[in-house]
């Protein structure tokens, strides 16, 4: 089995928000989670008896809760809360956070010229040329699975709803565990789009990466990134514009998959005989 590095393909709290969020039986492990959610600041270099404390239950109780979350144990868990070390002013420029404290109204401003101006370049002509080929092969494929993590995992949840509507399941997995492992089962005839703003998930998750160029299945990548050693080998490269400051990336990679939403419905109803 690979490293899996984090459990959620990104921080704890993912994992326990997402739980939380779709859990539809409120039983005890979901009293744990919310309880942990409340106070997760307080978190870090707690016991297990603190942490059983603070939720109103056993030692025992919530270690099965551990093991229940995918952790192999309370050590783990706790690994993983000590392993978040992202901050939110991390998103940021120190410039853009000084003009934010100096002037509000400006700052935001500010962030809105460059963002208009990322979504006019995003979508190169290189990347237009791309399309049409991609959606042949979405609509071909065996398989299509969606791999990427963090916020962009979100985005690929939101294509995954959008193509299910025109008819198109795309596979999509939140675990390291259940990526790697949809990684390895592809083969020809399928079809795997990696979403990586900044290359991250290229450089993070080479065990997964690895066994997506070695499955035999097509390649897509949507990134920023124009240096990754998989760019040669992909089958199909789309460029979301140019710049993640400020963590503006996001939008490109959205503007992106919306664009390939629109125009795999215009496909379907090209070959339906529909002009709308």
């Amino acid at each position: 089995m690979a490293d899996s590095g984090a459990k959620a393909m990104g921080s704890l709290y993912d994992l326990l928000l997402d739980f939380v969020d779709t859990a539809r039986v409120h039983d005890s492990n979901y009293e744990i989670a919310h309880r942990l959610l409340e106070d997760y600041g307080q978190l870090s270099g707690l016991t297990l008896r603190q942490m059983s404390e603070l939720c109103y239950t056993s030692q025992a109780s919530f270690s099965r809760f551990c093991r229940f979350l995918g952790f192999e144990s309370f050590a783990e868990f706790k690994e993983a809360i000590a392993g978040v070390n992202y901050r939110l002013a991390d998103d940021y420029t120190r410039e853009f956070q000084l003009m934010l404290g100096r002037d509000e109204h400006q700052a935001i401003c500010t962030y809105r010229t460059s963002l208009l101006s990322l979504l006019n370049e995003t979508l190169d002509d290189e990347s237009f040329e791309a399309v049409p080929e991609l959606l042949a092969e979405i609509e071909a494929a065996g398989r299509v699975a969606f791999f990427s993590h963090h916020f962009l995992w979100h985005i690929g949840r939101y294509f995954q709803g959008k193509l299910l509507q025109l008819g198109r399941y795309v596979e999509l997995y939140q675990s390291f565990e259940h990526q790697w492992e949809a990684a390895q089962s592809l083969g020809e005839g399928d079809l795997a789009i990696i979403c990586s703003v900044n290359g991250s998930y290229l450089s993070h998750y080479q065990d997964i990466v690895r066994s997506i160029f070695s499955s035999g299945a097509k390649v897509a990548v949507i990134t920023q990134n124009r240096h990754s050693m998989y760019l040669s080998r992909a089958d199909h490269v789309l460029y979301c514009g140019t710049t993640n400051e400020n963590d503006m990336g996001k939008y490109a990679a959205l503007m992106t998959i919306d664009y390939l939403v629109m125009s795999y419905r215009q496909r379907l109803l090209s070959k339906e005989g529909h002009h709308e």
